[in-house]
């Protein structure tokens, strides 16, 4: 996969409590955007992701691993993150390495512990935040209380972006509330159907598009003017252009919904992760470990975060990096902050798991 431009760059970062989904979130997109030519899973150790034979073994991820995928002109760079407090470390840096901390929630067990601790760190951090909510088509699924659950623990500003038609057993597919269609994929999982929202479930997408406008309007005063004066919603237009802006100013708080196991609600998602989350540039200036401020520009001097690092019995050590500025090249010399330092570049590679 060739470079993209800065703002064709999404880094998201999957957290959450063990159990809700995380790596089939991301295995899933992998197999919808045509990265891999099955659908990894963890349950029967065939997952892309989940690599290690201890994580077979145990079935929950215990390292961070990456995921990037090809969505039209954009690379997503996925980080699947462990929700053991045990590897909590592991977590806390490759959230440091994202602009957007992607929480995955069970929709029957709603937002657990391990979800609140990183919510709470992802504050500290400044990190932009969105809610999936994952396994609606499970037995006492509610969409409807696991909002309310947000709601009373991470505040009013968290909205619906996608709403199911349906949960449980009856969950058919979502409703795009931004764009105001039905979405699902086919039987076989392959190929997502865009259509009119039916008609039984039109006053609730209407409800959740009013809700939608709400919150997205206190990032403009001037729209926020109109809701004031009592004048109409947004327009399409004026919707979507605020949307990224409300995003990475931490104003709004999008909530999907989904099942990652028969893949309904991943294109969506994948589609407003391009076209609304935010890019490398948002995150503003960079911390080095010597104190250093640097900011995201690839015409700068070269600079980059270590978030992880690992020693290979075939390679060698291997350290995951995030380039904050300047380009990165084999053999380069670069000085390590933290020790003072120089160190040279080895071989430079795109991970995938």
């Amino acid at each position: 996969m060739s470079a993209p431009a800065t703002e064709h760059v999404r880094n998201i970062v999957l957290v959450g409590q063990d159990g809700a989904g995380k790596t089939s979130l991301a295995e899933a997109m992998l197999y919808v955007s045509g990265k891999t030519p099955r659908m990894g899973t963890t349950h029967d150790g065939k997952s892309y992701l989940d690599y290690d034979p201890e994580e077979i073994k145990r079935k929950f991820t215990i390292n961070t691993s990456v995921a990037p995928i090809p969505y039209k002109d954009f690379k997503i760079n996925v980080l699947d993150t462990s929700g053991h407090p045990d590897f909590i470390g592991d977590t806390l840096a490759s959230m440091q390495a994202s602009e957007m901390a992607l929480f995955v929630v069970d929709a029957v067990a709603g937002p657990q512990v391990m979800t609140t601790r990183l919510w709470r760190e992802a504050e500290k951090m400044d990190l932009s935040r969105a809610v999936y909510i994952n396994h609606i088509d499970r037995e006492n699924a509610n969409f409807d209380t696991a909002m309310a659950t947000l709601h009373a623990r991470f505040g009013t500003r968290l909205g619906a972006v996608t709403i199911p038609m349906g949960v449980d057993k009856d969950f058919q597919g979502v409703i795009d509330v931004i764009r105001m269609k039905a979405r699902y994929h086919s039987a076989q999982g392959t190929d997502e159907v865009v259509e009119d929202i039916p008609e039984e479930y039109k006053e609730t997408a209407l409800a959740a598009r009013d809700k939608l406008c709400d919150l997205v309007a206190e990032a403009d005063d001037d729209l926020m003017m109109k809701y004031l004066d009592g004048e109409e919603s947004l327009t399409q237009q004026e919707l979507e252009t605020l949307l990224d802006k409300a995003i990475a100013q931490e104003l709004f708080i999008p909530v999907f919904v989904g099942s990652t196991i028969i893949k309904q609600g991943i294109q969506g998602l994948m589609e407003d992760i391009a076209t609304y989350f935010p890019h490398p540039r948002h995150h503003g200036r960079f911390r080095l470990a010597n104190g250093e401020i640097t900011y995201v520009d690839e015409t700068g001097e070269p600079a980059a975060f270590v978030f992880k690092t690992v020693a290979d019995p075939y390679v060698g050590r291997l350290s995951f990096v995030k380039v904050i500025s300047g380009v990165l090249t084999p053999g380069m010399e670069l000085v390590n902050s933290r020790t003072g330092k120089k160190e040279r570049l080895g071989h430079i590679y795109v991970m995938m798991g």
